[in-house]
């Protein structure tokens, strides 16, 4: 991923402050002490969020402003997808996703703070529609507001533009590691003042198959019919099955494309349940991703040196290990 589109992306969604750009020339690469009361942390706006303090005084400062997006969109990115999977649950339930009008053509999710708006749509002759909506609110957290429409509804413009872009990302070929269609997020943004949309594409999550690579970032233009880039996470696809994914207490995982942990890490993490060590061969860095943080390692850390006996012994086609698999 293009450090520019990853950046791009901290500004046009998260609008979290970042240290002053005066300052990161000097920054060291060896983390801070870890406090969130650090002298970097100190030059932060007056309303930075606990977030931003502790990236500011853990995390080396060159790689503040890709931790910050990896956490932040990767927690998103798992929002949504669970608003899609859980509500369509629901509508299974009262039979609301069958003998609907038209195609299939997937669902969108939309952000409203204290809930997560999913609309199912379908393509009657030349026409995309909503026809059945459903909702995943925060507080308290559940599924409500689950209903069929009758009549449904056009997509809105908005809608149409989002839906181009999900239907021309589910035509291209990128490395992807399951035989089931894939789950897909759409957020619209804007980059450099530019409005653009970006697409992330995961493959699902089955009880007899965990994928641990394949997963795929498009960006596109605003209308959502040109891919201006696209990023894929891994080289190489490795699944486990349910079983070894409830035996392992942890996944060990190098990492080739980029220099710190990416969103696709903090989905996973989030996802599986699972703290994943991530080494990232392009700076020889050990990172740990839980939670939905990720911490870069060092030698104080319990889980440091059996991390660092592993990574030396790392080949290139070998990116995941359970840390339930001999490692020496």
């Amino acid at each position: 991923m293009a450090l520019t589109t990853r950046r791009g992306l901290l500004a046009a969604w998260l609008i979290l402050a970042l240290l002053p750009t005066a300052s990161r020339a000097a920054e060291p690469t060896k983390p801070a002490a870890r406090s969130g009361d650090c002298d970097l942390a100190k030059e932060l706006p007056a309303d930075a969020d606990a977030r931003s303090r502790r990236i500011a005084c853990d995390i080396p400062l060159k790689y503040q402003s890709d931790v910050l997006i990896a956490e932040n969109v990767g927690s998103l990115i798992r929002r949504h997808d669970m608003a899609a999977w859980l509500t369509s649950d629901e509508l299974l339930k009262i039979g609301a996703l069958k003998d609907f009008p038209g195609s299939p053509k997937g669902w969108l999710t939309d952000d409203r703070g204290d809930r997560v708006d999913v609309n199912y749509f379908s393509l009657d002759g030349d026409t995309l529609i909503s026809f059945a909506q459903s909702s995943l609110h925060m507080q308290p957290f559940g599924v409500r507001d689950t209903k069929r429409l009758d009549p449904p509804r056009p997509a809105n413009p908005r809608e149409q533009k989002l839906m181009a872009a999900q239907t021309l990302a589910r035509t291209q070929k990128p490395l992807y590691c399951s035989d089931t269609p894939p789950n897909l997020v759409v957020f619209d943004v804007e980059e450099d003042h530019k409005p653009q949309i970006f697409v992330f594409m995961m493959p699902p999550w089955q009880d007899d198959d965990v994928p641990m690579g394949g997963y795929t970032m498009f960006r596109m233009d605003q209308s959502g019919e040109r891919i201006l880039d696209h990023y894929e996470q891994t080289r190489s696809c490795l699944n486990y099955d349910g079983k070894q994914l409830k035996k392992a207490q942890a996944f060990y995982v190098s990492h080739l494309t980029s220099a710190a942990p990416t969103m696709f890490h903090v989905f996973m993490s989030l996802q599986y349940r699972k703290p994943l060590i991530v080494f990232t061969t392009q700076n020889q860095l050990l990172w740990k991703v839980e939670l939905g943080r990720i911490q870069l390692l060092d030698s104080d850390d319990k889980e440091f040196k059996r991390a660092r006996k592993w990574s030396k012994r790392i080949k290139s086609e070998r990116e995941v290990v359970p840390t339930s698999s001999d490692i020496g």
